[in-house]
């Protein structure tokens, strides 16, 4: 890579001058951190970047990240490992290498695992590889624009490479192309470096690998498509950990960016023996754990912790079976497991959500709904063998018998104030339900009603029931207090918008309200001679409107005349 012909011009001047002075000296001079069995390492998944499989890895390294002078080790699948097919020296950047990626005119060469898939040069050798024979209109794209680290035929711009011009001068006489910054392996970034080769001309250069022809003619005829090179300073590439070279975590961990990726370096070695025979590996910043049915998958941060309160793969949420994905409502990202997920957002922190909960918190439309996000993992422990989750805006309970629905707002309020699921209401039976202008709620024990006009009170028992069914809240509305007991012979009442709900052991609950109710007061309501009512209102003849009591009954006209009747016998 060059970023303009007349700097390139006196860079390749100077280094050829360093070159000279350095004929006849061996790689074996260099500091003593350099790797010499690379092979071996790989064979023991000891490095830090995916070969992923490749048939053929080639190694450049170099003892620390300022140095230009590499060893280069061609390795080939041999068996379960990697065996040593040549070695070579050469140099990279002439700053050395970049922790990681790299950038136009920094003088460095990228660290990582790059596929190597065309060549370039004076004539085919016999290669595999997509080859372009050079001639006078061949350029390497360096000037921004859709041939950006692209071959392609032309005049060419400023910053384009004069491929003709360079295999003149003995650096591309042959060269293959490492794929940096370009497809396959990742999408090009203008200015994100160009014409990152293994070429021909051993000296140091603006980002490119460069050693000896034979050495380069022989990658070239023996390499195939997608086979890859692996470069950068010694501590960045190799590890004393080991993992599967061959294996999913390996493989997952090089597509993170390996050392310069946000899990960092290995800390231990692969540990297998997991349940359902899984598999994980810790590095600085996390782990990736992966089993058969799951894959291998990133763990890291407040949701890895989460997981492990849940016991790892060991517990309800099993292995994760996808990565972190972001974009969730104020910043929230989550993590999909076996038997779950793990939700995390400033501010709440990360919790697991998980079985009915987690189907009911679904249902009601996940954190962009009106629980918002979870702000506690499970409790269990409750009574009947209930569990339940703490949201921002309220809590989802479960149980077996009643199965799980979302707590919310002032009917929430309300069912604490009965004692939750300990209470005489029990666990909820249903979500909120939309009636008239409010919403209420079932319970095993009864219900709770809510409008604008009223606020919530719980409707409890037998009094529950008959609002639920027979038409009772058609008949007196949303409650507007709460049950009052202490009546004559056991009974009790409740007060709604259209009247009353009244009880009493003997009668059950019945219905009271509008001029019945009032012709009844004037009798002195169930301290009177009519007693409780044992019918709600009902359809009498000729039009009347009729109610009937333990002693007698109470019949309305059309016209409003009330008539009572009894004591009945």
């Amino acid at each position: 890579m060059k970023p303009d012909l007349r700097a390139s011009l006196r860079l390749l001047g100077a280094a050829a001058l360093v070159a000279a002075s350095l004929v006849g000296f061996a790689p074996d001079a260099e500091a003593s951190p350099q790797v010499y069995n690379p092979c071996a390492r790989l064979s023991a998944g000891q490095v830090r970047f995916s070969a992923s499989g490749a048939h053929r890895v080639t190694f450049a390294t170099a003892a620390d990240r300022g140095s230009n002078a590499v060893t280069i080790t061609g390795c080939v699948r041999s068996g379960a490992g990697y065996a040593q097919e040549w070695q070579d020296w050469g140099y990279v950047g002439q700053k050395g290498f970049a922790a990681g990626g790299t950038w136009e005119d920094t003088w460095k060469s990228p660290s990582g695992s790059f596929s190597i898939t065309e060549a370039l040069g004076r004539r085919n050798p016999g290669t595999a590889l997509r080859y372009h024979t050079v001639t006078p209109n061949s350029r390497w794209g360096g000037e921004r624009g859709s041939t950006y680290n692209q071959y392609f035929e032309g005049a060419g711009g400023e910053s384009d490479e004069n491929l003709w011009y360079y295999m003149n001068q003995g650096y591309y006489e042959q060269a293959a192309v490492i794929n940096y910054n370009r497809l396959p392996d990742m999408p090009t970034v203008q200015g994100a470096s160009f014409a990152i080769f293994f070429h021909a001309g051993r000296v140091p250069s603006a980002g490119c690998v460069s050693t000896s022809l034979p050495t380069v003619t022989r990658l070239l005829q023996t390499n195939r498509p997608g086979d890859r090179i692996i470069m950068g300073a010694v501590d960045d590439v190799f590890t004393p950990y080991s993992s599967n070279p061959f294996g999913a975590i390996t493989a997952r961990y090089g597509s993170t960016g390996g050392n310069f990726g946000p899990l960092g370096a290995p800390a231990s070695n692969e540990v297998g023996g997991r349940r359902d025979g899984g598999a994980y590996q810790l590095f600085r910043n996390g782990a990736i754990n992966w089993s058969p049915k799951a894959g291998a998958h990133v763990s890291q941060g407040a949701i890895r912790s989460a997981w492990a309160r849940s016991g790892f793969e060991d517990g309800p949420l099993g292995y994760p079976v996808s990565e972190e994905v972001g974009g969730l409502r104020r910043g929230g990202v989550y993590q999909l497991y076996q038997g779950g997920a793990i939700v995390w957002a400033p501010g709440v922190g990360a919790h697991a959500t998980r079985g009915a909960i987690r189907s009911a918190y679904a249902s009601a439309g996940f954190e962009s709904g009106p629980l918002g996000y979870a702000v506690s993992d499970e409790a269990g422990g409750l009574r009947d063998g209930g569990a339940y989750q703490l949201f921002q805006n309220g809590a989802v309970y479960w149980s077996p018998a009643s199965g799980a629905h979302l707590s919310l707002g002032a009917i929430r309020s309300v069912w604490a104030s009965t004692g939750y699921e300990a209470g005489a209401l029990g666990y909820p039976t249903s979500d909120e339900l939309r009636t008239g202008n409010g919403v209420f709620q079932r319970y095993q024990g009864g219900a709770i009603y809510w409008s604008p006009a009223t606020g919530a009170h719980a409707v409890l028992g037998d009094f529950g029931a008959a609002m639920t069914a027979g038409g009772g809240f058609a008949a007196v509305g949303f409650p507007v207090g709460d049950r009052v007991a202490g009546l004559v012979r056991g009974g009790a009442y409740q007060s709604f918008q259209k009247g009353l709900l009244i009880s009493s052991p003997s009668t059950g609950v019945r219905v009271s309200s509008g001029p019945l109710r009032a012709a009844w007061g004037a009798t002195d309501f169930e301290r009177g001679p009519l007693g409780y009512p044992t019918s709600d209102p009902y359809a009498g003849a000729g039009g009347a409107t009729v109610q009937d009591f333990e002693h007698g009954r109470i019949a309305i006209s059309p016209g409003g005349t009330v008539k009572l009747i009894g004591p009945q016998g």
